[in-house]
């Protein structure tokens, strides 16, 4: 270490110029490195930005679909629940037509029916 030293001061009283260049380089290629990150980072940022936008714009038209969807099925939600609530009334309704037509038949069939003590028969 404390030759690098020695050679650093022999080249410094030698050449002035070339010591002076030597230490300079270094903070330039420091601030040649900190542009070309900036440079990078600010065009990962417009990058980043314009992905963000993307998402956002995709993000915005899904819920918008989403809202229509959900309002759709709602819709479609309530109309199923009165077709089933209608058709639970036809049944009902069926199953008293049947009971009224047995009734009926049964009348039907006894209004001509000629009764003896033991035998009935049908005219």
């Amino acid at each position: 270490m404390r030759r690098k030293e020695n050679q650093e001061e022999h080249t410094m009283m030698i050449h002035p110029q070339a010591h002076h260049q030597r230490k300079m380089k270094k903070p330039i290629c420091v601030l040649w490195q900190r542009m070309n990150l900036n440079q990078a980072v600010s065009s990962n940022t417009s990058i980043n930005f314009e992905n963000y936008n993307q998402l956002l714009n995709a993000f915005k038209e899904t819920h918008e679909e989403a809202n229509r969807l959900a309002l759709s099925n709602n819709q479609l939600k309530g109309l199923n629940n009165w077709l089933e609530n209608r058709v639970k009334a036809l049944e009902q309704e069926l199953e008293n037509f049947k009971y009224d037509f047995e009734n009926l038949e049964l009348i039907y069939k006894n209004s001509f029916c000629k009764c003896d003590s033991s035998v009935v028969k049908i005219v």
